[in-house]
């Protein structure tokens, strides 16, 4: 019960800092993918399962506050979620940057592609409201951010395991690094 509600309390502070601190930043810091980046290094680091969670659960979050840059985000978010469990651990190692980075990548590309879909089927009925220049810059930038994310995540892999043991999200019997 602990450790579920400090996973909770965890994700809803991190989608809070991304919809409200990152989305005001200037530039491309806007496009920064902290509830992802977090979520793909707690699904592939650290074999934590609530990583998927807080990815899908990001985008049920940006739908039911009703402040997503992309329509029906529950199924984009969902896909990369989906992604990320899969590629975590049987395709991409969970010892090395290099399939962080990969596990990474893949559901950012999972996340774009959804969209794209997302958005031809809207452009569809309505393609006045479709936007093709702003999904593109925004895949771009957190295609390049992700990566960038996910380095500080693993640059800082002992802090973080340190603060997870002691908040009780993971038990002293996972050692992966």
């Amino acid at each position: 019960m602990t450790k579920a509600f400090v996973l909770t309390i965890v994700f809803l502070l991190l989608a809070v800092v991304q919809t409200s601190f990152f989305a005001s930043l200037p530039g491309l810091l806007a496009y920064a993918p902290l509830v992802v980046a977090c979520g793909v290094y707690l699904r592939q680091q650290v074999q934590e399962r609530s990583g998927a969670l807080w990815i899908a659960g990001f985008g049920i979050f940006l739908d039911l506050l009703a402040i997503p840059s992309f329509p029906f985000e529950t199924i984009s978010y969902a896909a990369a979620a989906i992604v990320a469990t899969l590629t975590a651990g049987r395709v991409f190692s969970n010892r090395s940057w290099y399939g962080l980075l990969a596990c990474g990548a893949s559901s950012v590309a999972a996340l774009g592609i959804t969209r794209a879909i997302v958005l031809w089927a809207v452009s569809l009925q309505r393609p006045e409201r479709v936007s093709w220049a702003a999904f593109g810059e925004t895949f771009l930038w957190n295609m390049i951010l992700l990566p960038v994310m996910l380095s500080l995540c693993f640059a800082f892999a002992g802090r973080i395991r340190s603060f997870l043991r002691t908040t009780f999200m993971i038990s002293r019997d996972r050692e992966t690094l």
